[in-house]
């Protein structure tokens, strides 16, 4: 925690301290895994382990994992990030489903659009396959809490029969995403409070490299369409600069995994990076240079956001009418305050709290007929 001392009669004002959060989206390749339990004991489980141990992030969004297993998670996080949260009751198609990690407390978790008919978003006669998940994070330093949805939407462009020429997943996944965006414009936006909130997955097609079968529908272009708010990242892998993502144990040609910030997370990006073991020199210690083999045909997507609600604050002006004095400071809207005293600069008590802002500016009087006197302003969380 930061402090300036701004008069030698009047004390010092102290913001929050920085704080940033970290966010890795993981396909989890479960689909090879599903008959041997997924346990910890699984190659591709444990070099998963050591890549999350490594990169200790905030938050994670796993998509396949296999359904029928999702409680060994908690032997995930007991081995590799224990203290985390888990959040496993995203709805998938009976063999793969979703999960959320939480370094944070999840305040809340549901499944939506799980079986929605997607005839009315262009793809009749089909249903969403697997769902959208939401899962509610209370983050330090942040005043509302944080939505983080993953979705992970139709696989594969196969075709309808084994002489067809018609391919209708780019159509299915087109209508999930159009039904997404939907969902997100008609339901969660008017209603969540100006949260900020996050998307992330595995898409299953390149923005920029179409499936060349098929005709898109351009499902990554509806969810960053404006009225969903979210916006397109390209993270890159910092040694090869690609940001390709898939298939890592075959030919690596095509970028699937997504992150989809809202515009007051992607405005404080700091860093990301599509991440591999296989390019780092020397491998750091509890990795394997394999790791990222082994672990998936995906690679992960990490990426870390700094506190939007961390503005420094600082004071404007402080009047003394004996024995009256007004402290006034720069404040946020919706933001709570407090104001200590003290005699000495070492001992401090609260002699205002709950000081909630509505404006720019903050003013606080009191009496100071006791000298000398010391005070600061403390913003709360």
């Amino acid at each position: 925690m930061s402090s300036r001392l701004l008069w030698a009669f009047l004390g010092c004002v102290l913001a929050q301290p920085a704080l940033a959060i970290s966010l890795l989206t993981y396909n989890a390749d479960g689909d090879c895994s599903c008959s041997s339990n997924w346990n910890i004991s699984l190659p591709l489980v444990a070099a998963q382990g050591r890549e999350v141990m490594y990169l200790q992030p905030d938050i994670i969004t796993f998509v396949e994992i296999p359904q029928p297993y999702t409680y060994q998670m908690t032997n995930f996080v007991n081995a590799f990030l224990p203290g985390f949260y888990a959040a496993t009751n995203s709805r998938g198609d009976g063999f793969l489903t979703s999960v959320t990690l939480s370094r944070y407390p999840i305040l809340s978790s549901a499944s939506y659009l799980h079986g929605t008919s997607l005839t009315a978003f262009g793809a009749s006669g089909h249903n969403f396959t697997r769902d959208l998940f939401q899962t509610t994070i209370s983050v330090p330093g942040f005043p509302q809490p944080l939505d983080v949805f993953s979705t992970h939407l139709k696989a594969t462009s196969s075709a309808t029969s084994s002489n067809s020429t018609t391919y209708t997943d780019g159509l299915r996944r087109s209508a999930e995403a159009a039904a997404i965006s939907n969902w997100f414009v008609t339901f969660y936006l008017p209603t969540n409070g100006g949260r900020p909130y996050t998307l992330s997955g595995d898409l299953n097609e390149d923005i920029a490299r179409p499936g060349a079968n098929y005709v898109s529908g351009h499902p990554i272009e509806t969810l960053t369409s404006l009225p969903t708010g979210l916006r397109l990242t390209t993270p890159v892998n910092p040694i090869s600069g690609s940001e390709l993502t898939d298939d890592i144990q075959s030919t690596l040609d095509i970028r699937f995994d997504y992150i989809l910030p809202c515009g007051l997370l992607y405005s404080n990006i700091l860093s990301s990076q599509v991440f591999r073991t296989d390019l780092l020199s020397p491998v750091p210690p509890g990795l394997n240079a394999n790791d990222c083999i082994v672990a998936s045909d995906h690679l992960p997507v990490f990426m870390v956001f700094a506190n939007p609600y961390d503005v420094p604050f600082r004071l404007l002006s402080i009047g003394v009418t004996n024995p009256v004095v007004t402290i006034t400071w720069q404040s946020t809207a919706g933001r709570n305050y407090r104001v200590d005293a003290s005699s000495n600069l070492r001992t401090w008590s609260p002699v205002a709290t709950n000081l909630l802002a509505t404006g720019p500016a903050l003013s606080f009087t009191t009496d100071s007929a006791t000298a000398p006197r010391f005070f600061r302003v403390y913003r709360a969380p």
